[in-house]
């Protein structure tokens, strides 16, 4: 498997890169901190993300950490250093920015979380599109034990996913959540073994990267708009919905499911 390093700090590389079969798999590469975010990382992140997003050789993306954890968050030498409010609002967006941008490229993104996804690490996993934990994996947005608030999305992204009583429950005890639980909670697609987080979602996105990657991204695009009022909402999927009408893989598609064979999509 051929693979990329972006991002430097003085410890050495942050982030890796390593595509194959059109899967990109992103790994935070910090184990010796428990992956903790940086800024490196997290500029490193911005600059894959549009390396990922301009590259029709990659249909799904996977992210997870070195080691034996996903991310336990900001890292907190760093993220002291904001001692004033103009100084913590640019940090801060610095964050929801390239969690943003990194997650919303066009291609479905999967973490694969082992051990903890705390604070940053939990709201990255939470822009995520899907979540495939570790039996041993846990979520947690422990920001409010140490005067702080989980401000990468997390207090949005929380009752969006799965309400609003469980989104305060975690935000104002900050407890993590085990990762049995965060599935029946609807915040993890499924858990399975530990140790395979990592090859389950590798699989997922294998599966992903097979499908129309012009629908893909509209999938994206229409479960974002669910937020909008319902008649803005529903335009939205109407107008995603005939723009692939018109997309030479949308005729693949149903040429292929007529003809009874597998389609060869293109992305055009």
């Amino acid at each position: 498997m051929a693979t990329t390093k972006t991002g430097t700090a003085p410890a050495g590389e942050v982030l890796q890169l390593a595509v194959r079969d059109r899967v990109a798999v992103v790994t935070i590469d910090r184990p010796e901190l428990r992956n903790a975010l940086n800024l490196d990382v997290i500029h490193g992140l911005v600059d894959l993300a549009e390396r990922i997003a301009g590259d029709p050789a990659i249909g799904a993306v996977v992210i997870t950490g070195a080691g034996d954890h996903f991310c336990a968050g900001a890292d907190i030498s760093v993220a002291r250093g904001n001692e004033d409010e103009a100084k913590a609002r640019w940090f801060i967006g610095e964050f929801q920015d390239a969690f943003r941008r990194f997650t919303g490229v066009p291609q479905p993104v999967i973490a694969a979380v082992e051990g903890c996804a705390l604070g940053g690490g939990c709201e990255l996993a939470l822009w995520s599109d899907l979540r495939i934990l570790s039996e041993t994996a846990r979520l947690g947005v422990p920001e409010v034990k140490i005067g702080a608030l989980p401000a990468a999305g997390g207090t949005q992204l929380l009752p969006r996913i799965a309400g609003r009583g469980v989104a305060l429950e975690l935000l104002l005890t900050g407890d993590p959540l085990a990762a049995e639980r965060a599935y029946q909670l609807g915040l993890a697609s499924s858990v399975v073994p530990a140790g395979t987080a990592l090859e389950e979602a590798v699989a997922m996105a294998t599966r992903l990267a097979s499908l129309a990657p012009l629908a893909l991204a509209a999938m994206k695009r229409a479960v974002d708009a669910a937020w909008l009022p319902l008649d803005q909402a529903l335009e939205v999927e109407r107008r995603l919905g005939a723009e692939l009408f018109a997309t030479d893989d949308r005729r693949e598609g149903m040429a292929a499911f007529l003809e009874k064979r597998d389609p060869v999509f293109q992305g055009r």
